[in-house]
């Protein structure tokens, strides 16, 4: 199907979907061979070392990664199984789970980074520094937007 024109948002649709589609299959690809991860646990170890409010709490993991929380338990028993992460009770509410990066899960996480980084820093130079930036400023943007929009619905 192609679009009437490129401003249509159709067209961006299937640009954005393109270009997900083969950057995240790319990513995937060297992930897996060189860290055993998948994308989605690259996603979640990242999210665990940051400071982003909540991302110690499985529920948070999965809201802030977008995956339903049967699939953030089930990463996080593979990154648990792989020594990255620990999950440990609460003292306050045994029924509250703290999830924490191990020294070993912030150097696969560092290595993988490295991983990501060779596979998508050069594609992203094909469009130069500016346009790469311009680009991700829109991105988030529009991602803000639509959060936004969805709460009012």
């Amino acid at each position: 199907m192609t679009p009437a024109s490129d401003a249509s948002p159709m067209a961006f649709l299937q640009a954005f979907w393109e270009v997900w589609q083969t950057l995240a299959a790319r990513v995937e690809a060297a992930l897996s061979s060189r860290h055993g991860l998948d994308l989605r646990a690259f996603i979640t170890l990242a999210y665990v070392q940051s400071n982003e409010p909540g991302a110690d709490q499985p529920a948070a993991l999965a809201r802030l990664t977008g995956v339903p929380r049967y699939e953030m338990s089930r990463i996080l028993s593979r990154l648990e199984t792989g020594g990255a992460v620990t999950r440990q009770s609460t003292h306050s509410d045994a029924r509250r789970v703290t999830v924490s990066a191990t020294p070993e899960g912030r150097l696969l996480y560092a290595e993988a980074e490295q991983t990501v980084l060779e596979v998508v820093a050069p594609l992203l130079s094909q469009l130069g520094e500016p346009a790469t930036a311009g680009l991700t400023t829109k991105l988030r943007q529009l991602a803000q937007a639509a959060g936004t929009q969805g709460d009012q619905s």
